[in-house]
Order: structure tokens, then C-alpha cells, then sequence
């Protein structure tokens, strides 16, 4: 048995202490019962919690540290499906992780990728009708494979971005330096 399935058992056994119930054979405690002593009721409520939160958090007791930073291998990165339709750049980094499959991990970083992509001149930076600036694509970027569709937010309309299969594998293909 796991550490895990461990805990879930003593969890499932405080769980029934708590509502007054023998875990080992199901039937009521008997109210002059020591068991059924309100303070070890409280106890036991108290103790299937704290466990409660210890399985969630994958048998780890505490808070985990802080996520590990985004790593993908080649062989990751083959795995990536890209899709047919044109994406939007955080659909991509969706797909980045799901093909790493480590929940320890922190997502991939929208900003490193357009930060890239203005780099090397195939985003810019546009002043918009807010007085907020986007990242739109320049010429060489549209000719690559991104375009832009209007879409309406809560605060307005505005232009986002969207790769098409050309763009994901040429994102795909730069990926490990972009990283």
C-alpha cells in the first residue's frame, strides 16, 4: 500500500470516528462510549481534515514550494499536436504543457514566446484606440502564418492573434532557444 492509500484509509477511518461510526465493523458508537467524547469528535473532524488536505495536495505535507520552471526535451516537443485550425498563443502553450505532463511544472510562458516573436520582428508593438499597446503581426509574420480576428472582451473589442500550422511548427521548430 502507498503512503497515500495509506492516508486515505486513516482519513476514511477519522472520517467515521468523527460521525460517531466504528470504521472497523460500521456500527454506532455507543454514546457512553470514550470515542464518542465530544472533544475527541472535535479531534477527529479536526485530524480528517488536515489528511484531507495532505491527499489533495498529493501526500505532501505543507505547501509545495514554488512550481518548477517550464522545461521541455526534443522528444517532448514531438509530441505536440499542431492543430489544423489557427490557435491563439495561449491554446499553443496549452499544448506545450499538456505534452510535458508534469503537474509540478509552471505553464509555459506566453511572454518569453511574443517577446521572441517581437525580437525577430514578426510581432510589433501597436498603440490601440485605449491608449493601451498590442502585439499584432508585422508583414513578415502575416506571410508566416498569423493573422488577427477582432474579438470583444468585457473592456471593448480588440485584435487577437492566431497561428496557423505554419507558425505552431515554425514555434515548435525554435522552441528550445525561445525557452
Amino acid at each position: 500500500m502507498t503512503e497515500l492509500e495509506l492516508m486515505q484509509r486513516a482519513k476514511m477511518y477519522m472520517d467515521k470516528l468523527a460521525q460517531g461510526v466504528d470504521p472497523i465493523s460500521g456500527q454506532s458508537l455507543s454514546d457512553d462510549s470514550a470515542l464518542n467524547n465530544v472533544r475527541l469528535t472535535r479531534c477527529f473532524f479536526y485530524v480528517a481534515d488536515v489528511l484531507g488536505r495532505v491527499i489533495s495536495n498529493g501526500g505532501v505535507i505543507g505547501q509545495r514550494s514554488g512550481a518548477a520552471r517550464f522545461v521541455i526535451t526534443p522528444e517532448q516537443i514531438s509530441r505536440v499536436k499542431i492543430m489544423d485550425k489557427p490557435i491563439r498563443i495561449t491554446e499553443f502553450t496549452e499544448l506545450l504543457y499538456q505534452a510535458v505532463d508534469d503537474p509540478e511544472m509552471k505553464r509555459p510562458s506566453v511572454k518569453k514566446i511574443t517577446d521572441w516573436l517581437l525580437a525577430k520582428g514578426l510581432l510589433v508593438k501597436k498603440n490601440g484606440v485605449d491608449g493601451n499597446s498590442h502585439r499584432i503581426p508585422s508583414e513578415q509574420g502575416i506571410q508566416m502564418g498569423m493573422s488577427t480576428r477582432l474579438r470583444q472582451s468585457r473592456d471593448g473589442e480588440y485584435q487577437a492573434v492566431y497561428y496557423d500550422k505554419n507558425m505552431q511548427r515554425f514555434l515548435l521548430d525554435h522552441l528550445l532557444s525561445i525557452l
